[in-house]
């Protein structure tokens, strides 16, 4: 069935069931008796009690298992941010951001982006950048709540349930919130807010406002309801890393004790997957016969490493491939073939020595955030009553975000291995040099450098490879030797290693203080435009709702940082996992001088050849050179995402209870989406290569259209002191070329290098130079001896010097000029998801004896989705040219590349059937049931990873290559989108049993379980995979198109079905049987334990089954409160449990894992496996006090994070330290008191 027509066949049939609905109501409304009401009753909610009473009726009547949360009153819901108010809700788990504040949540282990959040009916968008700041990793799915304004919040439902009249996009859970109508209110009424708020570590009290006002006119037919609210918060976050990126893991490069126990073991068990048995190279036979001489596949050189039980099995598991083994491969050009087996052997023989290095760590960086962020929301609402029978409503809301941001970074240096100028090599190129020579590496003596890993004699330790021509003379013969040894500016006297092979201390003998400061500004504005109407008429009610939805976020990074040397520090390791510098006595880190200091050139500089990217420039030695001060990041990064949602719903109820026996009412429905979402992140691309060759007769320039990721420097330089002695300028020397000169790379024009005097740098450093912000870690009460911080750089201030800022703006981010004087669109990242849907879901009802009631519903939802993903797509054909042989395929003299840039759209349809079932059981009426849902959940991958971006390659030489090895050379070089990926899916399954022993107390004990289908979008490489069927993309030299061409990509795949199961206690009750002041008080408590059986992701050495990421086992909630109507107090405490995150490296490319179920990318030689990566345990609590001092007027005091907790991650119990915590990062965002008065009038 075509699209078109299943898209119509689904409107035509519901559109003929709503009329044939409405068509009936006259002749049953002359005979229908009164019948049961199936909306839930509100009351007013005035206090705790009153507001749990409706809470636990709205859970008793829910048509599905669900949990609600409603209002004390208009403008006080439980929590200011909906996230952390949802978080109260059993099965919900709260992620709390580096600022201590919740910014997303998950149900029953279920993410944000597998979370469908809805706003009377109106889904909400996801404006928080997704896509813009990450590409194709970006999710672009979940719902940033914090954006959403509490105050005239009237409940909140989470639905852990599923019916057929739910929006889908929720694979456990769904949250549908409603605010309050204009005809909600029975007189005027106007309540406004006046608060203030403070974090502990910026300590900035900031403003807090709102007003809610609602009046009836027209006889109380028309209701209007308006609401503001404006705050400014100031968020802090204070952090150290002790790894790369706070998730690449601690270190293992160097062997620091040289023991002859293993630091981990490979395990081959792990080696499996695409690429795992395929040997890594290949290598045509000397003989000519077009046979093949493999290396060892990544299974093979992990099982062989796996099995050396010291460092010499190494040598002997892998030796060096003698010159009669290397002459059975065909030596190719300048003996490449020959020198690249002879390489791929030592890295063999260094995956295994591996095993024997220790943990250090990776990259130690201290981190302090301060955000000023100013919050905007406004919402207005008309409700008209027509008639008895129709309402409609109208709604237009705002909310707006604006973030000012100041990142600072602390380094303060590390482990330096093999630095320039600090070793020599023995061997040279081209001189005779015997095969299997080893390149020994040896310190500089007074360097500060030492030797490591060199086993007694230098004999059998490689740590790496180099490839030299080993004959003298004209002839180039090149070939692979091994390195031994490795130098690192640690003094191996001062190295402390405990007993799992950690590193707990050492001294580095050289280092650098690098001072960074981000001034980040961003936005996040996001409309809602929103029609309805409501109609009511004996058994028919119809529902209509037409919205408009657009968010829009922005984000600009000036970025800004200093650099100066020192003699050195010591490290050591705290027992809260935290690293302590003791710096040389006499160096202050914050002293302006240190910045400024001019310093000789410490190498030549070579020729360079004039070129379409520059101007020919001769060599220069040290003595032609000036001296200059280290060169100084000056950068700019913007990024923009823009998204709409158009929404079109038509409901229809008709109860039939009276008229068909056992059913109680059919309803039926259609709706429309059309979401889109557009991204630019910074653009810059080749629209035309270049013809000819550059200077030659007939060349053509290329058409480039530059980046905007501002890459610019700065730097002080002094003309009056050239060489090492600061002599004058020599005959030939190099100028400072004082001031502002742009780069002439096409790629880079927008930016350059800016020159300054040293008097100039100076009184530029005095000046942006401003006193810490904060201390460091200031309140955290396990802060230990860290530094107290450190000085802040005035961006801002900076800028009123430079004159590189010239293009520090928006102007190119969209369109831009190109290097032949055109305007050109730059790269964007777009998707668009058009969605229908239609649906029936019956509801029945049975008395049954002993007065038992069975009640419930089932249903069918079908939804269509035509996704498609474009994204800017570089396409290279290679083509064979006159010098090109057969038998020499791989000659690069042979081929002539040329590269097209341009944007891909790639579109797909995928459909889904969703039938579900909701069962009811009233062993008491009103009292216990018992339930059972199940049905089957779809949510839509990460977006980033439907988009086609990438590089691919059209290759006329896969005729030959096909016939040399097997395999042609079309492929993708880099990870594409792929629209056809499937929707999350799966069937969720749920037993309650519900107790209801009175209106202030509420028991509830549920299992659940999830089993999913088809997971989260995990990396694959496809073989003969058709890529650009069905699109009209070409090859850029031939115009012939590609949409038959078979690619070898890597790409994304359905992810692993996997299993959850779980179950969630939950209870709430007030205390009225106590005496005294007692029975005012009430208590609310929920647990929640989930477990999965997946063993999709696995620990690359003990093979341990990792849970899904993200996924908590357990989350709990309690919370004590008191209200008397006049005093309300709360306290609450929330748990939750360790999660996995990844595999280091994480997604990144730093940690050289091979192929396994690590949801990696496998890297080339030297293996060395990542680390499993986790958030530890978080235990919270938080309290707040109202009281009211008349009718009138009630003030307020909140308290957030009142024990100084802090989210840390970490290797967990993997290669953890002896007597300190494995900790990776700790983030601390400080304890947040708030304060403030209401007034209100009715």
């Amino acid at each position: 069935m075509s699209s078109k027509s299943f898209s119509y066949q689904l409107k035509t049939g519901t559109g003929l069931g709503l009329m044939i609905a409405m068509a009936v109501t006259p002749v049953f409304a002359q005979t229908a008796a009164p019948a049961p009401q199936d909306d839930v009753t509100e009351v007013v909610v005035v206090g705790a009690r009153a507001a749990q009473q409706t809470a636990n009726d709205r859970k008793k009547k829910a048509r599905t298992p669900t949990d609600s949360i409603v209002a004390d009153d208009v403008g006080a819901f439980p929590d200011r941010n909906l996230n952390e108010a949802i978080s109260r809700v059993a099965g919900v788990a709260l992620s709390r951001n580096e600022f201590g504040e919740g910014d997303s949540v998950s149900i029953r282990g279920n993410g944000p982006d597998l979370t469908r959040v809805e706003i009377d009916g109106v889904g909400v968008q996801s404006a928080g950048g997704s896509m813009a700041i990450n590409g194709s990793e970006g999710g672009g799915r979940g719902a940033d709540m914090r954006e959403l304004p509490s105050d005239l919040i009237k409940s909140v439902d989470v639905v852990k349930g599923t019916t057929a009249d739910m929006t889908e996009g929720s694979l456990g859970g769904g949250i549908q919130i409603q605010t309050r109508t204009g005809l909600d209110f029975k007189k005027p009424y106007i309540s406004m807010r006046v608060g203030a708020q403070q974090n502990s570590l910026g300590q900035r009290w900031t403003p807090d406002l709102n007003i809610v006002a609602s009046k009836k006119f027209f006889d109380n037919r028309l209701g209007v309801i308006f609401s503001v609210t404006s705050s400014e918060v100031q968020n802090d976050s204070h952090a150290q890393e002790t790894v790369t990126s706070g998730s690449q893991g601690y270190a293992r490069t160097i062997d620091w004790d040289n023991s002859p126990n293993k630091t981990f073991s490979f395990n081959p068990a792990t080696a499996t997957g695409d690429g795992a048995n395929t040997p890594l190279l290949s290598w045509a036979a000397a003989a000519g016969n077009g046979a093949l001489i493999y290396s060892k596949s990544p299974l093979e050189v992990v099982t062989l490493s796996s099995q050396a039980q010291s460092k010499a099995d190494c040598t002997t598991l892998f030796p060096t491939i003698t010159d009669a083994q290397l002459g059975l491969i065909a030596a190719s050009t300048n003996n490449a073939n020959r020198a690249a087996a002879q390489n791929q052997r030592y890295l063999e023989r260094q995956t295994c020595l591996n095993q024997w290095n220790d943990y250090h760590p990776s990259l130690i960086r201290s981190f302090m955030t301060t955000q000023t962020e100013k919050r905007l929301a406004a919402d207005l609402r008309f409700d008209f009553r027509v008639n008895d029978n129709l309402t409609v409503y109208a709604k237009y809301a705002v909310a707006n975000r604006e973030i000012d941001e100041q990142r600072r970074l602390l380094a303060l240096g590390g482990v330096s291995i093999n630095t320039a100028g600090k070793f020599t090599d023995s061997l040279v190129t081209n001189t005779n040099i015997a095969t299997g020579t080893a390149q020994i590496r040896t310190p500089v003596a007074g360097s500060g450098y030492y030797l490591y890993n060199a086993a007694p004699g230098n004999i059998g330790w490689t740590t790496g490879a180099v490839t030299l021509d080993q004959v003298a003379g004209s002839v180039t013969q090149n070939m692979a030797f091994p390195i031994y040894g490795q130098v690192v500016n640690v003094d191996p006297n001062s190295v402390t290693v405990d007993a799992n092979h950690h590193v707990t201390q050492f001294t580095i003998t050289d280092g650098t203080v690098e001072k960074q400061q981000t001034n980040n500004s961003q936005y996040s504005d996001s409309t809602y435009l929103t029609f309805g109407a409501q109609y009511k008429k004996g058994p028919l009610r119809v529902d209509f709702l037409a919205a408009h939805s657009e968010s829009e976020f922005g984000k600009t990074d000036q970025f800004a940082s200093f650099t100066t040397p020192y003699t050195g520090a010591k490290l050591t390791v705290q027992p809260n996992g935290l690293w302590l510098y003791e710096m040389p006595a006499g160096f202050d880190i914050n002293n302006p001088a240190n910045y400024s200091a001019v310093r000789a050139a410490a190498a030549n500089i070579g020729a360079v050849t004039a070129s379409i990217n520059g101007p020919a420039s001769p060599a220069y030695t040290v003595a032609q050179q000036p001296w200059t001060s280290n060169s100084f990041s000056f950068t700019y990064s913007p990024r923009l995402e823009e998204g709409s949602e158009n929404t079109f719903k038509l409901d229809a109820t008709y109860r039939i209870w009276d008229k068909v026996p056992f059913f109680r009412q059919l309803k039926t429905g259609i709706s429309f989406r059309d979401a889109e979402r557009s991204a630019w992140q910074g653009g810059g691309y080749t629209v035309k290569p270049a013809v000819g060759t550059f200077g030659a007769a007939g060349y053509v320039a290329p058409v480039v259209v530059p980046t905007m990721n501002l890459r610019g420097t700065f730097r002080a330089c002094d003309d009056a002191k050239y060489g090492t002695t600061g002599t004058a300028a020599p005959a030939g020397s190099i100028g400072c070329n004082y001031g502002y000169v742009p780069s002439t790379n096409l790629s880079n024009t927008l930016y350059g290098v800016e020159t300054f005097t040293p008097a100039q740098m100076q009184e530029i450093v005095n000046n942006v130079f401003r006193p810490a912000s904060s201390t460091f870690f200031g309140s955290y009460p396990d802060r230990g001896n860290l530094i107290s911080g450190w000085t802040d750089i005035d961006v801002a201030k900076l800028v009123t010097y430079m004159n590189g800022d010239v293009n520090h703006n928006l102007d190119c981010l969209k369109v831009c000029r190109g290097s032949d004087g055109n305007m050109y669109e730059q790269p964007v990242l777009k998707s668009q998801e058009k969605i229908t849907a239609a649906y029936y879901v019956l509801d029945f009802e049975q008395e049954l004896p002993f007065g038992l009631v069975f009640d419930g519903n089932f249903g069918v939802r079908a939804v269509e989705t035509e996704v498609n993903g474009s994204g800017l797509m570089t396409l290279t054909s290679v083509r064979k040219n006159a010098s090109f042989s057969a038998a020499n395929p791989y000659a690069a003299a042979g081929v002539t590349s040329t590269s097209l840039s341009k944007n891909v759209t790639l579109q797909k349809t995928t459909r889904d059937w969703l039938p579900s079932y909701n069962a009811n059981l009233w062993v008491i009426p009103d009292k216990l049931v018992l339930r059972y849902s199940t049905g089957k959940t779809i949510s839509r991958p990460p977006i980033g990873r439907l988009l086609a971006a990438g590089t691919c390659i059209f290759d006329e030489r896969s005729a030959e290559i096909d016939a040399a090895d097997g395999s042609g050379l079309n492929d993708c070089n880099t990870r594409v989108g792929n629209p056809d990926l499937k929707p999350y899916t799966a069937k969720s399954e749920n037993w309650t049993v519900e107790w209801y022993p009175n209106k202030d107390t509420m028991f509830s004990l549920a299992a659940l379980e999830l089993d999913v289908k088809i997971g989260a979008p995990q990396a694959t490489t496809l073989s003969n995979y058709k890529l650009f069927e069905g699109t009209d993309v070409t090859d850029p030299v031939t115009g012939q198109p590609v949409s038959d061409l078979s690619f070898d990509v890597a790409t994304w795949r359905n992810g692993d079905p996997y299993n959850r199961k779980g179950w969630e206690f939950a209870t709430k009750t007030a205390f009225t049987f106590l005496p005294w002041y007692l029975r005012y008080t009430g208590a609310d408590f929920n647990y929640s334990k989930l477990e999965s059986s997946s063993n999709t992701i696995r620990d690359p050495n003990s093979g341990d089954s990792m849970h899904p990421k993200g996924e908590s086992d357990y989350f709990a909630n309690l919370s004590l409160w008191y209200d008397d109507g006049k005093t309300n107090a709360r306290i609450s405490y929330q748990g939750r449990g360790e999660s996995f995150a990844c595999i280091s490296s994480c997604g990144a490319n730093t940690v050289n894992n091979y192929p396994g179920p690590f949801d990696l990318d496998a890297r080339p030689l030297p293996y060395n496996p990542g680390q499993a990566y986790f958030r530890y345990e978080t235990q919270y609590i938080d309290a707040k006090i109202s009281h009211k001092v008349n009718t009138n007027v009630e003030v307020y005091l909140e308290g957030r994070n009142l024990t100084y907790e802090a989210p840390v991650t970490g290797g967990g119990q993997y290669n953890a330290f002896t007597s300190a915590e494995n900790t990776w990062r700790i983030g601390y965002g400080g304890r947040r008191v708030m304060f403030g008065v209401t007034y209100r009038m009715q």
